[in-house]
């Protein structure tokens, strides 16, 4: 999809001022991706890629920042974390000031609404996507 804001997952990080929550991967993940609560492992939440195109899949909880470990991908069942409001960078090709919406493409973000209208945040810069998730702009 020519709208889907570029990741270089090797570069992706939180930046000062996020608030981060463990989850488990439900699938297989990588840094960068934008995710949504599919169920729950004890007091943890098990995210998998969310997906523009299906109302249930569309409200995002947060985008992937890090696993278990040092690498950037993670499998499906390890534990990972997740930025649910605040600055992540490591992306490209975003305007600042507009708003950065789920894609209709698993775990991307896109510079247009997907199917539907799930909001993953602000592009701050270029580079840099300040989640803010808005689950009340789902429709269905």
């Amino acid at each position: 999809m020519a709208n889907e804001v570029t990741v270089t997952t090797a570069d992706v990080r939180p930046l000062t001022g996020c608030i981060i929550r463990r989850a488990v991967a439900g699938e297989a993940l990588a840094l960068g991706d934008c995710v949504y609560v599919s169920s729950y492992s004890g007091d943890l939440p098990v995210v998998s890629k969310a997906d523009g195109s299906a109302v249930n899949t569309a409200n995002v909880y947060g985008v992937v920042v890090a696993g278990a470990l040092a690498n950037t991908t993670i499998a499906s069942g390890e534990s990972c974390d997740v930025v649910t409001l605040g600055p992540v960078t490591g992306y490209s090709s975003m305007t600042s000031g507009n708003t950065i919406w789920v894609s209709d493409t698993s775990g991307r973000l896109s510079t247009v609404v997907g199917t539907k209208s799930g909001v993953v945040g602000v592009a701050e810069t270029p580079a840099t996507v300040y989640v803010r998730p808005s689950l009340h702009t789902v429709s269905s």
